[in-house]
């Protein structure tokens, strides 16, 4: 089973090897660099120290890589947290950035045993 078919029922992977131009192998790629690109650990620390500004910066790439590879419904999340961000907003940030970060790594955490497959 190849990695996008092992993926299909998690993510969008039509999506992502559209976005890809098609190449599989590119796709594969862009996994493996969603793997490597964690973020998690930088956007907890600057979650806890309330630096906002950063935080937008962080999330504003998880939205971004996200939807590259096809996690749409991550990618929207994302997407809201960086707009909490922008707007100061820490009460929508307080309320989802723990479950948020738990996907994210769950994903991740997916993808990497796909890809070792």
């Amino acid at each position: 089973m190849s990695v996008v078919e092992s993926l299909s029922k998690v993510i969008n992977t039509e999506l992502g090897v559209e976005y890809c131009g098609e190449d599989e192998d590119f796709y594969a790629e862009m996994l493996q660099d969603y793997v490597d690109g964690d973020k998690s650990e930088e956007l907890n620390k600057l979650y806890a120290e309330e630096k906002w500004s950063d935080y937008r910066v962080q999330i504003h790439a998880v939205k971004s890589t996200s939807l590259m590879i096809g996690a749409e419904a991550l990618s929207a999340k994302a997407k809201e947290l960086e707009m909490a961000a922008a707007q100061g907003d820490a009460g929508t940030i307080n309320a989802k950035h723990e479950s948020v970060i738990k996907e994210y790594k769950e994903l991740i955490s997916v993808i990497k045993s796909a890809l070792e497959a």
